[in-house]
């Protein structure tokens, strides 16, 4: 049996599934809800994981983990054990978005929803992570980082364009100023690692050569920023301020 190994520390939570090809039957999984600490917790459930469906790393097809957006520090933890994991196996690695896993998702849980779709991400700030797809799953807007006000105008929008009722997803589904919008809310805890293994299965069996990159999808700079002067104290720094 063959299988693809995915990962997901983009959000609140650490996940980790094994997924038969070609079927996408669900192997075994793990979840953790964590606040700290998912560096140490994210090798030892691939190990676990692995250990309960019976799968080696020789049986690994690929690996995938989600690029975002979401938590910064998540998303690297994510994406650098895939790809130290890809290169010990000898097998590639892949990304899946996090709105695209999102909107699996609620399509998993809503199949029959006749209207679109406002996808919305905790990004940890005043602002949030935003993307809107069609009744069809085709994206209306690129993802983007909106103000609460600006979501609230982006789903009027939606709601005028498109037919049928407008369901709202992801950990920032209850936000405040979508309040008295003709509205669903759709599930809002964090991303299912079932959706993730979905997205990874369809993106396998239709990429060949051509699977989404393992890149980060950042949609702001980090904080952290280089310092003026390169971070050398003035003291130290030679003729000139070089």
């Amino acid at each position: 049996m063959t299988a693809l190994l995915v990962l997901d520390a983009s959000g609140a939570a650490v996940s980790v599934g094994l997924v038969a090809l070609p079927g996408g039957e669900v192997l075994a999984s793990d979840s953790l809800i964590l606040q700290r600490g998912q560096v140490e917790a994210l090798l030892p459930m691939v190990a676990e994981v692995r250990a309960r469906a019976g799968i080696g790393f020789p049986d690994l097809a690929a690996v995938a983990a989600t690029v975002g957006p979401g938590s910064f520090t998540g998303i690297r933890l994510g994406l650098a054990a895939a790809r130290g994991i890809g290169l010990a196996a000898g097998r590639p690695v892949f990304g899946v978005g996090s709105f695209d896993a999102h909107r699996e998702a609620v399509l998993a849980a809503a199949p029959d929803h006749p209207g679109p779709l406002l996808v919305l991400l905790d990004s940890k700030r005043h602002d949030v992570f935003a993307q809107a797809f069609n009744a069809g799953g085709a994206a209306l807007t690129p993802p983007q980082v909106l103000s609460p006000e600006a979501v609230r105008a982006l789903a009027e929008r939606v709601t005028a364009d498109e037919p049928g009722p407008l369901m709202v997803a992801g950990d920032a589904a209850a936000l405040p100023s979508l309040d008295g919008l003709a509205l669903m809310r759709g599930a809002g805890g964090p991303l299912p690692i079932a959706a993730v293994a979905a997205c990874a299965v369809r993106q396998w069996q239709a990429g060949g050569a051509e699977l989404p990159p393992a890149s980060p999808l950042y949609l702001r700079p980090p904080d952290a920023v280089v310092p003026q002067g390169g971070g050398v104290l003035p003291h130290l720094r030679g003729p000139g301020g070089a």
